[in-house]
């Protein structure tokens, strides 16, 4: 037998209604989740890795001067700022993988490109800054979106606040310098860079917004800011 529920699909009697997809996202493939998960675990193992030769080899000439030990450890703590947020929060649905991949690559980049000594040669300093405010962006970008009329408005107040957290960490930076930090080299040219790559980054982040929230604010509204970054309510079996 089976009866009808004005929310959902017709259920069997005596088995619980399906879960609304209020936090629906887009469904990846079972392959493309295992996939995700191996590349998330081996750039987060890559990342320990490199965070622990930063704190071993901190004096040698190619880590010196670069505050490495504080960096290792803001590495291994970045590295746990997704799972620590997911679980705290409530109804959390399952895993958002891609956000924490996201976040994970921009912490790999900086720690490898120190590490191999490539950080200035292959330009990694401007994809870490890049990386980094297309994030900020975009996750700014999904919180605002379901309190906006146009979701234009909300690309751009996400994109706002990746800039404005983009230039209070190169005054931050210039403040630490004027304070005695050593191993900064700090240069007019190369804060400009680092602002022009986290403008790069927001507008990037501002077209994800622009592709991934649904055009229609009710539509936002029912979804809200979980979907958008991946954090739907359905939880696959393991």
């Amino acid at each position: 037998m089976f009866r009808l529920n004005p929310r959902h699909r017709p259920t069997e009697v005596g088995q619980p209604a399906s879960v609304p997809a209020r936090h629906a996202g887009p469904r990846r493939s079972p392959l493309a989740e295992s996939v995700l998960s191996a590349a998330i675990v081996a750039t987060k193992a890559l990342t320990i890795g490199f965070a622990i030769d930063a704190v071993i080899n901190a004096r040698s000439p190619r880590l010196r001067g670069k505050a490495i030990r504080t960096r290792a450890f803001g590495y291994v703590g970045g590295l746990f700022i997704v799972p620590a947020v997911w679980l705290m929060l409530p109804d959390r649905g399952r895993y958002p993988r891609a956000l924490d991949f996201a976040v994970t690559i921009p912490l790999l980049l900086d720690a490898g490109g120190n590490s191999l000594g490539l950080y200035n040669d292959a330009h990694i300093d401007d994809l870490v800054h890049v990386a980094n405010s297309a994030i900020v962006s975009g996750v700014a970008g999904a919180l605002f979106a379901p309190r906006v009329d146009q979701r234009w408005q909300a690309a751009l107040a996400g994109a706002g606040v990746s800039i404005a957290g983009g230039s209070a960490w190169e005054l931050l930076e210039y403040g630490a310098m004027r304070l005695g930090a050593n191993g900064m080299n700090l240069t007019y040219d190369d804060t400009m860079a680092d602002l022009f790559d986290g403008w790069v980054g927001a507008i990037a982040g501002a077209a994800f917004t622009l592709t991934r929230v649904p055009q229609e604010r009710d539509q936002r509204k029912l979804h809200g800011w979980r979907g958008v970054l991946g954090l739907r309510s359905e939880r696959p079996a393991l």
